[in-house]
């Protein structure tokens, strides 16, 4: 039947119909195809508000097992109008909620490594702060930049005493016993991260962050002895506020 004839159809069907009969003939007859207009409706709606709502990320860090998440929204708020940013246009990221143990890799753990794996190969994090455990299995999978080129000489004047340090020559032994299933893995060394002297090739990746009053207004690291510790993420691209962040967190 041509759509023509059977629109007609239906016209004379509803002819002398009250408009409450109609309304039902039309549920009946249209429902299907009203559900999926609502819905096409609706989808293309949230699809708009979200491209209308959405801002580009000015900085992205994580601090990491500080468990600060009661006061992460005033942490972010705070900074970036330390860095000047415009939250109105953008967006200023800080997880201080993440936790992660690398002793037990619950379902949690391992949704966190994979989501930090992602943020770091799409170019989506720009520092990384953390007790020096996590700090060091990261460092030593070349997450962080290498000070002596990121600091500009000011700045590596200032933080060379906190300096956290990585043993590249070691690194590199370790790497050839993984892709050598045969051959014998170096032993592990006990060498202190603040100390190069007992190192081959020390390089500074972190930079300790000792009795720092911002952590401690944002109750990060708040029942942690250690001190915690910073780096910028080799695939940052928003580095010149992550260092800001670093002088922020270090006033």
């Amino acid at each position: 039947m041509a759509m023509r004839d059977e629109v007609k159809e239906q016209q004379q069907k509803l002819k002398g119909k009250s408009f409450r009969e109609k309304l039902e003939y039309f549920w009946d007859y249209y429902k299907i195809h009203t559900i999926v207009v609502l819905f096409a409706v609706f989808a293309v709606g949230i699809f708009i508000r979200d491209m209308v709502a959405h801002k580009d990320d000015a900085f992205s860090a994580v601090v990491l097992n500080s468990y600060g998440y009661e006061r992460q929204a005033e942490f972010q708020e705070d900074f970036a109008a330390y860095a000047g940013i415009d939250t109105q246009t953008y967006q200023c990221q800080i997880d201080a909620s993440s936790t992660l143990s690398l002793d037990a890799m619950t379902q949690i753990d391992l949704a966190f490594t994979q989501r930090l794996a992602g943020m770091v190969q799409t170019n989506a994090l720009d520092a990384f702060v953390s007790d020096a455990e996590i700090f060091g299995h990261y460092a030593a999978d070349m997450m962080f930049q290498d000070l002596r080129v990121e600091l500009d000489a000011e700045e590596y004047e200032k933080y060379e005493p906190y300096f956290y340090y990585i043993d590249a020559a070691l690194i590199e032994e370790q790497a050839k016993a993984q892709e050598e299933p045969y051959m014998d893995s170096p032993m592990e060394t006990a060498e202190d991260p603040a100390d190069p002297s007992a190192m081959e090739e020390p390089v500074p990746v972190g930079i300790y962050l000792p009795d720092s009053s911002k952590l401690a207004q944002w109750n990060c690291y708040a029942n942690i002895d250690e001190s915690p510790v910073f780096g910028f993420v080799f695939s940052g691209q928003h580095l010149d506020i992550a260092h800001l962040f670093l002088a922020y967190l270090t006033e």
